[in-house]
């Protein structure tokens, strides 16, 4: 049985699709944009834009009961390499206190949805 999770905290859906969906033990995250909860692009770099994504994340993920340290696996976009260290260093900023890193994987784009810098979509375990 799939369930639709959502946040009040996270901006609605702009198309078809869930912000995550908890099937069993496991929840799907949708790839996180950095828009703010009115669906506005964040202002800033990618610093702050890839904050915005992480804390989106977090939210989608209290609202299942869970934490980032149920997060198993993490699929990041970003648009150029260039952007890496600073998504990586903002990345390590919020996983610091997670116990076992979720596996990664890193997919340099040349460009996403409303001229974004950064999206990550997540997989987590949950326990009921």
């Amino acid at each position: 049985m799939q369930t639709p999770v959502s946040s009040p905290f996270v901006p609605a859906p702009g198309g078809f699709y869930s912000p995550a969906v908890r099937a069993g033990n496991l929840l799907f995250l949708s790839g996180q944009l950095p828009l703010d909860l009115h669906g506005r692009l964040v202002p800033g770099g990618i610093v702050e834009q890839t904050n915005q994504v992480l804390s989106n994340l977090q939210h989608l993920l209290h609202a299942a009961d869970a934490d980032l340290t149920h997060l198993v696996q993490v699929t990041i976009y970003v648009a150029g390499m260039e952007h890496w260290p600073a998504v990586n260093a903002a990345y390590h900023s919020f996983l610091t206190a997670v116990p076992v890193p979720p596996a990664r994987a890193v997919v340099p784009v040349t460009e996403l949805h409303y001229g974004a810098l950064v999206e990550i979509q997540a997989i987590a375990v949950v326990v009921p």
